[in-house]
């Protein structure tokens, strides 16, 4: 199955499209807008219609660049009758790790000294949730943190964490590691595609940790 994967959740946009286990496209890029992303399906090769499903991060993260990609998807999926599935920007994340035998937290920035949280193990290949997406202040999370034993993989906006005196037990991942890649949405909602996993079209929308700031002008 020729799977295309969006993510528009932080400051790095990008698209992955899959056939199975193949890569076929992966690349950042500039905006999320359908067109665009069309034109690195065609660059590829691949014309828009061998596309069988589509799936996009759905948050957290932030607010415009989860607006515009989550759009983009749902342009694609109608327009090309496909498909469509959501993933939780963090479980992307996590899905870098997706080697290691272990544990890992993944933390992504909020709103002020707040942060989206979730543990996940991994095992042979294969992604396990452990808990819920949770915010919480840093100075909490840390002692959350400080009271898991054993090695734990930190992956998002860790530098705060960096900052908190954890112990040695903490391995931080690379930067490059530390982003909800395309491909990595596209291997997610292949998975969700396989379990019989389908969102409908006009209830599928951003999943936000806070509402947007948004304050009305008075002139």
């Amino acid at each position: 199955m020729r799977l295309l994967g969006i993510s528009g959740a932080t400051k790095v946009v990008s698209i992955g499209l899959i056939d199975e286990t193949k890569v076929l496209v992966e690349t950042t890029v500039a905006g999320a807008q359908s067109e665009r992303v069309i034109f690195y399906v065609k660059e590829a090769g691949i014309e828009p219609e061998q596309i069988e499903a589509v799936a996009v991060a759905i948050g957290p993260g932030s607010y415009s660049g989860l607006r515009g990609s989550v759009t983009a998807a749902k342009s694609l999926a109608q327009a090309l009758n496909i498909p469509i599935v959501g993933v939780n920007t963090l479980e992307a994340i996590a899905y870098n790790l997706i080697e290691i035998e272990g544990t890992m937290a993944v933390v992504l920035d909020a709103r002020a000294d707040e942060y989206n949280f979730a543990l996940f193990s991994a095992k042979g290949g294969k992604l396990q949730r452990l808990t819920d997406d949770l915010v919480v202040k840093l100075g909490a999370l840390a002692d959350k943190l400080k009271k898991i034993s054993g090695p734990i993989h930190l992956a998002g906006n860790t530098k705060g964490l960096k900052e908190c005196g954890l112990g040695d037990n903490f391995l931080f991942a690379e930067e490059n590691h530390s982003i909800p890649y395309g491909l990595n949405v596209a291997r997610l909602g292949l998975e969700k595609i396989k379990n019989g996993e389908r969102a409908d079209l006009l209830k599928l929308v951003p999943h936000y940790s806070h509402q947007p700031n948004i304050r009305e002008f008075k002139s």
